[in-house]
């Protein structure tokens, strides 16, 4: 079957180079770095250590290799792969000399043996649920050592791989040790491969202690009486959904302050006039001068934290619509009382925890949401004790850091 994917690869290379023309138009590519995707490099630099290969499609992903690269930066060169424009944004602006940055090279035989052979990794970290069958081809050809860390099976993904269990269970192969990021991916990924899997814990859920700059505090809601609600991660058409509540909400209450972080911040201005048509005046957080205008969209990335830390009310979207919900640690470390809708299938275990523990609110539908809206803005007494168990609940340990170390170690050495 890798075979047939190859072959079509290859035949489809004038098509695929069409098509990353057509997202350096949309924005979607960085126009003067595009040639990354087809396995070259303007990096010029003699790389004097061993190179450690972290591969993380996209920020979400991204997000969880903090703790590799705080602990790996010094002693090897970090070539870290990502596949969206946001996650390059974030990887240069946090961890700037730490790593070398790359995009990650399309999937197509000629341009992942380029990759390697310009890049020579010594060991490679997979972040990832997408599995590459050609990239991954190539990493055990060269008899590179890999592992697979965080890996998610989504149920919808399980039904697609049942077709082709053998296909999955040959690109595991490529990996010395797995880990998936739940008991729940744990028992999906099982069905498809006899191989060993391992559960030590998600480590997206690591990076969770953020000490916010003085200057980047934010001081512009210094009236003690206003309530923030943040609805962060939003996905389209949650906003359309969400806005008439909080219209809602304010005819009754006009102390409250709204702030919408969505999960691809190009999509701001869209929501811009999506408040317009509810009669909702709105500004962008990058004009930088906030007013007294009720709605703030973000649309500036790893600033999400300074949003969180003045928030009081915060809802996970990608939660209303099947996107499996997203990560409630972040929001909650600060001290903000969370709310989620309940297709949250990528994070099912973090967030039955936290309800057990009433350190969150899961919602079937809308108006269950508006009710609890309501009553976490009227009850400021039930409003703390949701944040103070959600702030407790984030200070556990989420994964078995010295194992994934001791693993590493082992292969690197």
């Amino acid at each position: 079957m890798i075979y047939i994917y190859e072959i079509l690869g290859f035949i489809l290379i004038p098509f695929i180079k069409l098509n990353v023309k057509f997202r350096i138009k949309q924005g979607k590519e960085n126009s003067k770095r595009y040639k990354e995707r087809f396995g070259y490099s303007s990096y010029s630099v003699a790389l004097n250590k061993k190179v450690i290969w972290i591969h993380a499609a996209s920020l979400g992903e991204f997000k969880a290799a903090d703790f590799l690269i705080n602990k790996y930066h010094k002693k090897f060169t970090l070539l870290i792969t990502t596949t969206t424009l946001s996650s390059s944004e974030y990887a240069i602006k946090k961890y700037g000399n730490k790593i070398i940055h790359q995009f990650a090279p399309l999937d197509v035989n000629i341009w992942v043996k380029r990759f390697i052979k310009k890049w020579n990794p010594k060991f490679v970290i997979w972040i990832e649920s997408d599995l590459w069958p050609t990239t991954l081809k190539n990493i055990k050809k060269n008899k590179v050592k890999a592992i697979l860390i965080n890996l998610r099976l989504s149920p919808k993904s399980l039904k697609k791989w049942k077709f082709v269990p053998f296909f999955y269970d040959s690109l595991l192969s490529s990996f010395s040790k797995i880990f998936v990021q739940s008991e729940e991916d744990k028992k999906r990924v099982q069905l498809l491969t006899n191989k060993n899997i391992e559960f030590i814990g998600n480590l997206k859920l690591e990076n969770k202690i953020v000490n916010l700059k003085e200057n980047e505090k934010i001081n512009f809601l210094n009236n003690s009486n206003l309530i923030c609600i943040m609805l962060t991660s939003t996905h389209k058409n949650e906003e359309s959904l969400l806005l008439p509540i909080y219209k809602e909400l304010l005819s009754d209450n006009k102390n409250l302050y709204l702030i919408i972080a969505p999960r691809h911040p190009e999509r701001s201005k869209e929501i811009m006039l999506l408040c317009d048509s509810h009669n909702l005046a709105s500004q962008l957080e990058s004009e930088k001068k906030i007013n007294n205008k009720k709605i703030l969209i973000i649309d500036s990335f790893g600033i999400l934290s300074n949003y969180f830390a003045i928030s009081d009310v915060v809802f996970l979207g990608g939660s209303l619509i099947p996107a499996g919900g997203h990560n409630p640690i972040e929001p909650a470390i600060h001290n903000c009382a969370i709310i989620s809708g309940d297709l949250i299938f990528n994070w099912k275990n973090i967030f039955d925890d936290m309800v057990n523990k009433n350190a969150c609110l899961k919602v079937k539908n809308i108006d269950e949401l508006k009710n609890n809206l309501k009553n976490l803005i009227q009850n400021k007494n039930k409003r703390l004790i949701l944040q103070n168990n959600a702030y407790n609940f984030a200070k556990k340990q989420f994964v078995d850091t010295n194992y994934l170390e001791k693993t590493i170690n082992n292969y690197i050495n």
